[in-house]
């Protein structure tokens, strides 16, 4: 009898633990966090638009533009390298950040104008 008790227990506490085993995870959170996220591609785009045109109204030196080239050459190489098995969102999002970066350099220089 002791046997049919505990076969018993047993039989009752499988169907419950094995559906849990199959739930599948979802999309990632970053996914989620950020829907329709610009590409990075047409993002560096508008930053070479700016710095040009922050050039052509001599807002932007010379120098600070090449730099900015450079900056933006290099999120570039880091897009391409990413991108060759794939983006994970980390990786997504740190090409993200970093174009935020320079857009945000860029535009505080073409506010400031010539001034230092």
């Amino acid at each position: 009898m002791k046997h049919y008790a505990m076969l018993a227990v047993i039989t009752a506490a499988l169907p419950t633990a094995a559906p849990s085993q199959f739930v599948s995870a979802g999309p990632p959170s970053d996914i989620l966090a950020m829907p329709n996220q610009p590409s990075v591609a047409a993002d560096r785009r508008d930053i070479r638009h700016a710095i040009r045109e922050g050039r052509r109204s001599g807002d932007i030196s010379r120098a600070e533009a090449r730099s900015f080239r450079r900056e933006n050459a290099a999120i570039g190489a880091l897009e391409e390298r990413f991108g060759q098995d794939g983006l994970s969102p980390s990786e997504e999002r740190e090409l993200q950040v970093r174009t935020e970066a320079l857009r945000g350099m860029v535009n505080a220089r073409r506010v400031r104008g010539g001034r230092p």
